[in-house]
């Protein structure tokens, strides 16, 4: 408690230093420098579609070479609904993917087309966000409220995003504004079961030097009720032993040259204190109840320029992950530098890059001398013919620690028929040879499994999009079909009285997507529809023993069916929205054992106003309207009805 006491002061000094600091400068500032609106700046953006823009991206990103597959990309606006909610709340009533949850702001990982959430690889800024002794990362641990913006890629690519892009990958995103003066926000937020949320946001930005802290608390005491299905006569209980806090900080420093090159310096800094939900037939004994502390530590110094047609930028960074389980401490320190290079032709557009790391784990089941060292260099190219046909390629080429892996390649190809008056049509398709290295206990926990090889994976895709529009009506549609073989899936599996991870010899999952978006202007009154669907057909093709009785079956806990559905309407700075989210059934370890599908449904309704030149924002949802009882995990309890309330105020 006393350590936490400590580590809560230190974080809001800092911010009062923050505020003080900029109040001074703008101070400075104001006797010669006239504070302006670039209304530029605030152009309008589209929210949660695809994006096959121009716009100049910082060097980190590569999705401008993923032509032939779906990116979809979140702007700061379509973000800010969600705020205080985790990127798991997110990406579970936006995207039809699967969000695999132990509990409401319990773990939550995720899987994209039926893949394991450890082949999806999640970045900040070029910043690999998973945990190294793991390999995966916890989507509850990543608070919304600290970014500005996200990209979503459905599909897997390691040659643009390196080791573990097999199911996909997540690009969250900050970046300065370069709007002058001081620039913020507070938002608050509560809601059933003892949730709130308390954030805050202080920039100041001169033209050439600008400043971002972000500050972030939440708790919840999550003792909801729920039906207690292993007990006669299913009795409602409330849940116990679910409670949790964490602490977030963002400190973001930029630096901006004549040359248009700029030096940033970031730090990242979260804990979670958490007690670890039973389950439900434990509910009642707290002789099993346990608790879990996390704690993360980033921090990314950068430079990044340009120079005509050539950017190149380099990074260095520096990660600590720590987690405390009983007396049991996973720890894991790890640094990497990484450099990359773009030059534009006129039709052509070429990228290399390197990246190098080194990870020094402090594990209690590791033997004392692991340490892993990881590299790989990578090579990207666009061409563009005539605005009708882009194509667009790359290798990369990896090596780690103890493992080899394959060599990563991809090739994807966008045809337009048409792009004109009012509508366009385009047709895509990709290849990508993809692989996973063995995370660190999946090689060095318990022992040295050194014959794991790398998984690899080679998939094909294609699909097309269309769009129309007129004066007060668009339409926006896309399919995709894909099928991908997955050689060497790693699982642990038992061995006698122990687990020990092997290599599933072969999975294949194929399936389809596809998605629409409609909105119209009626008199004042904007009105948008959207859906999404996912169908995932993934199986062990060949396993380990001939007679197992899971090969040709559905793997666990992935449904064949998805789906994503909203409606907004809004006018005069009020909206009103209903979501529904669809998972069907899935089995669980036992290929038998069948959880049923269940639908939520959210209602909510917002309002933008101002008083005395202060902009307000209030929002109110109703999630999960029907009480529908479920189990996302079996014997895991998930939340019926609950409510937030929440009030941004920006400056």
């Amino acid at each position: 408690m006393q350590v936490k006491f400590v580590r809560l002061f230190f974080i809001y000094i800092l911010l009062a230093c923050t505020v003080v600091f900029s109040a001074a400068a703008q101070n400075i500032q104001s006797n010669d420098t006239k504070v302006i609106q670039d209304d530029t700046l605030k152009s309008r953006k589209l929210d949660s579609i695809r994006v096959r823009g121009t716009r100049q991206a910082r060097s980190q990103s590569n999705y401008k070479f993923s032509v032939g597959t779906n990116l979809i990309r979140y702007s700061e606006e379509s973000l800010s609904p969600m705020k205080m909610a985790s990127l798991s709340d997110f990406i579970r009533q936006e995207s039809a993917a699967y969000i695999k949850e132990f509990g409401k702001g319990m773990n939550a990982y995720i899987s994209v087309r039926g893949s394991s959430s450890s082949h999806t690889t999640v970045a900040w800024n070029g910043m690999n966000l998973a945990v190294p002794t793991m390999g995966q990362t916890d989507f509850s641990h990543i608070p919304l409220y600290l970014f500005d913006g996200m990209e979503m890629h459905v599909g897997g690519n390691s040659a643009l995003y390196g080791d573990g892009a097999i199911g996909g990958s997540v690009r969250l995103t900050t970046a300065p504004k370069w709007e002058k003066g001081v620039h913020g926000d507070v938002l608050l937020s509560a809601g059933s079961f003892a949730s709130y949320f308390t954030g805050g946001t202080l920039r100041y930005s001169n033209g050439k030097l600008e400043s971002r802290t972000s500050l972030l608390y939440s708790e919840a005491k999550n003792d909801y009720k729920f039906i207690n299905n292993t007990i006669i006569g299913k009795p409602e209980e409330r849940l116990n032993n679910a409670a949790g806090n964490n602490v977030g900080l963002l400190q973001e420093l930029f630096r901006k040259f004549k040359d248009s090159s700029v030096i940033s310096a970031t730090i990242l800094y979260m804990d979670f204190d958490k007690q670890i939900q039973p389950s439900v037939s434990l509910n009642d004994k707290p002789d099993s109840y346990r608790s879990i502390y996390d704690e993360n530590l980033k921090v990314n110094l950068g430079y990044n320029s340009r120079e005509g047609e050539l950017s190149y930028g380099a990074r260095i960074s520096y990660a600590y992950d720590k987690q405390l389980y009983e007396d049991d401490i996973i720890a894991a320190n790890r640094i990497s530098l990484s450099a990359d290079a773009e030059r534009k032709f006129k039709n052509l557009t070429i990228k290399c890059g390197l990246f190098a790391e080194r990870t020094i784990p402090q594990v209690d089941s590791y033997a004392d001398s692991v340490r892993e060292n990881r590299y790989n260099l990578f090579v990207l190219a666009r061409y563009s013919l005539k605005n009708k046909l882009l194509i667009s390629g790359g290798v990369r080429y990896a090596g780690a620690t103890d493992i080899s892996v394959p060599v990563m390649p991809s090739f994807e190809a966008r045809y337009n028929f048409f792009n004109r008056n009012n509508n366009s049509l385009s047709v895509r398709g990709a290849f990508s040879g993809n692989s996973k290295i063995p995370s660190l206990n999946d090689r060095y926990w318990g022992g040295e499994y050194l014959y794991l090889k790398s998984e690899s994976s080679k998939t094909f895709e294609g699909g097309l999009d269309y769009s129309w529009f007129s004066e007060r009506y668009t339409a926006d549609f896309f399919g995709t079909l894909y099928r991908s073989r997955v050689n060497d899936w790693i699982r642990w599996l038992p061995a006698g009285t122990v687990w020990r991870p092997q290599n599933i010899p072969l999975v294949i999952t194929q399936g389809a997507e596809a998605g629409v978006k409609l909105s119209g202007n009626f008199s004042k009154t904007k009105v948008s529809l959207n859906f999404s669907l996912a169908y995932t057909d993934i199986r062990m093709k060949e396993g380990l023993r001939a007679e197992d009785p899971a090969i040709g079956e559905q793997l666990a806990y992935q449904p064949k069916i998805s789906w994503r559905s909203g409606l907004r309407m809004s006018r005069a700075g009020a909206a009103f929205y209903v979501n529904l989210s669809y998972t069907g059934e899935r089995t669980t370890l036992d290929i038998y054992d069948i959880l049923p599908s269940y639908l939520l449904t959210d209602i909510g309704a917002s309002y933008d106003f101002k008083i005395s030149g202060a902009h307000f924002t209030v929002n109110g949802v109703i999630k999960n309207i029907t009480d529908e009882m479920y189990q996302n995990v079996k014997f895991y309890a998930m939340p019926g009805r609950n409510c937030q309330l929440s009030i941004q105020y920006k400056f």
